[in-house]
């Protein structure tokens, strides 16, 4: 029977499809770049992953409207279709090589798409997922987002076997984009049972737009964490392929493992953050991805151990952003707050993988990422001082 137990499951396997299509396109970065943007070098490798989030922020807003005036379920329901479609149709798209700049731009409308239905699933899953939790809200929410590593757990390892296979380059790469198909069916099975959570129901419907006060404070924590993930682990497919040259078997096994250790991290972030806050728990989580994240990328570091702490150390300060953004909105206008201070922070942090590309040029491709990745976390650090403690808050109705 539908219950709101399946509001959180569903809200999970929505989560992990969307960092699987996410993954796939941040894993084959050097590849789409040299098959679609063949003459443009370091910045056609990171183009496809920029056309993904740009957009999220357009998404976030209207399907986070969308769910605070119709509905959570509608919002949710309706996603999970678009970004179905979009990475399906991805995996029969023709190279540059075959019908030219076409291809190019077929593959850029498509990631605009894709990023518009992912930045409306975080507005609908992150709020109907919250929503749903009444005790130790923290650790599932650190759950949550640990979703996004799982996906990326399950890519990187399809991604690293498929690699080793000399017809990868011809069309070893498009089975990922459609084997991305399958968890979007399994979301939307899932979905169907769904219920609008008790605390929407009952909750008085105002204008959303009267419940934003948040916006900019929760914008600029989340600009800074993109910013910090996005010159990190985001950042590193890129950095191992086309900085260090290492071979797509090889840098696919480290960003496997890099991956798979940031769940935990994330997991225990959580936990803690039900405890010591979470504004404590992500300004000492940034701080630790400063103290790991620059060393690395000045070094040059390839090896197993520091991919290790690399992957646990840049991952513990955003675990808490599905509670922390769900608990400082109103019910009311909770998921156009959440939907929109978590993407919004790409009309900034969507270019992030630009800047390191160009600074490099100024500064040299090992310093430029660190940098970056520096800064992301000094900006989140900033907008967490600038607001409360939310554990101390809770959910508002």
């Amino acid at each position: 029977m539908p219950s709101e137990r399946f509001n959180y499951i569903g809200a999970y396997t929505s989560w992990l499809m969307d960092s699987y299509d996410l993954g796939a396109v941040v894993i084959t970065a050097s590849i789409l770049g040299k098959l679609f943007f063949p003459t443009l070098g370091l910045l056609g490798a990171v183009l496809p992953i920029v056309f993904t989030v740009i957009t999220r922020p357009l998404g976030g807003f209207l399907f986070g409207y969308l769910a605070d005036l119709r509905g959570r379920k509608f919002a949710f329901i309706l996603t999970v279709l678009g970004y179905a479609a979009s990475i399906g149709i991805t995996a029969f798209l023709p190279t540059y090589f075959q019908v030219g700049i076409i291809a190019a731009v077929a593959l850029s409308v498509l990631r605009l798409i894709q990023g518009i239905f992912i930045g409306g699933d975080v507005s609908s899953s992150f709020t109907i997922a919250m929503e749903s939790v009444t005790n130790k809200r923290g650790l599932m929410a650190g759950i949550l987002q640990s979703g996004t590593l799982a996906g990326f757990v399950i890519v990187d390892l399809l991604f690293t076997s498929l690699a080793k296979e000399p017809w990868f380059l011809s069309y070893g790469w498009r089975l990922i984009f459609g084997i991305g198909m399958i968890p979007a069916i399994l979301a939307l099975i899932i979905r169907a049972y769904a219920v609008e959570p008790k605390i929407y129901v009952e909750a008085k419907k105002e204008n959303p737009f009267k419940g934003l006060r948040p916006i900019f404070q929760t914008l600029l924590v989340m600009i800074g964490f993109w910013v910090a993930i996005y010159a990190g682990p985001q950042y590193l497919s890129v950095f191992f392929g086309s900085v260090l040259h290492l071979s797509p078997a090889y840098f696919g096994s480290l960003l496997v493992i890099m991956n798979a250790i940031g769940i935990p991290a994330m997991i225990l972030s959580g936990f803690l953050s039900d405890y010591i806050g979470r504004k404590t728990i992500a300004v000492l989580g940034s701080i630790v991805g400063i103290a790991i994240g620059i060393p690395f990328y000045i070094l040059g570091r390839s090896d197993v151990a520091s991919i290790l702490a690399f992957g646990f150390g840049v991952n513990i300060a955003s675990a808490i952003s599905p509670v922390y953004l769900a608990e400082r909105f109103r019910t009311f206008s909770r998921a156009t707050g959440v939907g929109f201070a978590y993407n919004g922070a790409f009309i900034i942090a969507g270019f992030t993988q630009i800047y390191i590309a160009l600074l490099s040029k100024a500064i040299g491709a090992f310093e430029a990422p660190a940098i970056v990745l520096g800064a992301g976390f000094l900006l989140a650090i900033g907008g967490l001082l600038a607001g409360p403690e939310t554990l101390r808050i809770g959910m508002r109705n």
